[in-house]
């Protein structure tokens, strides 16, 4: 495994729960109301991608992991280092999502449907570079069913890129002090270039992950995120939602009052488990609807045909 993509896979358990989309007894509890069953019945298993936040390690992303296991999902963990989203990220990172959408075809696993969990601006970058890589000829063809959004997007800014930094930075308040003061200095650095750039050219810069406001692909899109996050501003999560809503992108979202930066899962477990397994319903049964229209039309096309 090389270093710079350093990814955990995990592969759910042979016989998980069964869950059917209603009981034969015709109950419409959310929780049987899922759509696969760990590849029963010609169902591949959803894969998920778990990008994590500024100095995620792999037990932090492992927990979520749990949440996509339960239910039968494939899950691909990894986070980007800190480095990476700040100087020359598409040098960086372009080459790593390439590698990370290889997996699937190195594993047979390019025709399971596809989601990517991002947590903060961090995932984000990184996701925006996925998207850069499945645009390529050579990417493998794979069918991305929804997106979750856990306090993420915003656009950069000096103050929480500065204390993102700070609270990622390991060692004492000296070295995260300095790092911070680095970071400062590079996005006022940066903000003079895009000032410059403006002028010049007479358009706005949109790097990412602000630039997935543009994003061409219309799949589902869920938000979880919360009014009282200090690093990434609930308006600009929500002005974000609006855009893409006008894109005509279907959207789900589910905002806390209370709940800290990428801890709205540590604070609210069942609510965030609920809003995920809602979230991955729609987006399936999605697919199993269109296949039994397929069937249904097929099947009255036979019978006309013996007719």
């Amino acid at each position: 495994m090389e270093d710079d993509l350093e990814y955990y896979i995990t592969f759910p358990t042979p016989t998980p729960k069964e869950t059917q989309r209603r009981t034969d007894t015709g109950d419409d509890d959310d929780d049987d109301d899922f759509v696969f069953v760990n590849g029963a019945n010609g169902e591949k298993e959803p894969v998920v991608f778990l990008l994590g936040w500024l100095g995620a390690e792999d037990r932090h992303l492992a927990k979520y992991c749990g949440i996509y296991n339960q239910r039968g999902c494939i899950t691909i963990r990894y986070t980007s280092p800190t480095s990476y989203v700040f100087v020359r990220p598409k040098a960086k990172l372009l080459p790593i999502a390439r590698k990370l959408l290889a997996l699937l075809r190195d594993m047979s696993l390019d025709d399971h449907p596809v989601f990517f969990h991002m947590f903060s601006n961090n995932g984000s970058v990184l996701y925006y570079y996925l998207t850069q890589a499945m645009a390529e000829a050579s990417a493998p063809n794979i069918l991305v069913k929804g997106c979750i959004f856990d306090s993420t997007p915003a656009p950069r800014r000096i103050y929480s890129g500065a204390r993102a930094v700070y609270e990622a930075t390991p060692g004492s308040v000296w070295m995260k002090l300095c790092a911070s003061m680095g970071m400062v200095l590079y996005l006022l650095s940066w903000g003079i270039l895009s000032v410059l750039w403006t002028i010049i050219t007479g358009k706005l810069p949109n790097r990412p992950p602000w630039a997935l406001i543009e994003e061409p692909v219309h799949c589902p899109q869920l938000f979880l995120y919360s009014q009282a996050d200090k690093l990434i501003s609930s308006d600009d999560i929500e002005f974000f939602i609006v855009e893409r809503q006008k894109l005509g992108v279907p959207v789900v979202t589910k905002c806390w009052s209370d709940s800290p930066h990428v801890q709205h899962y540590r604070v609210h477990p069942e609510e965030y488990r609920d809003s995920v397994y809602s979230f991955l319903t729609m987006c399936l049964s999605q697919d199993i609807m269109a296949k039994e229209e397929v069937s249904s039309t097929a099947d009255e096309d036979a019978k006309h045909k013996s007719d």
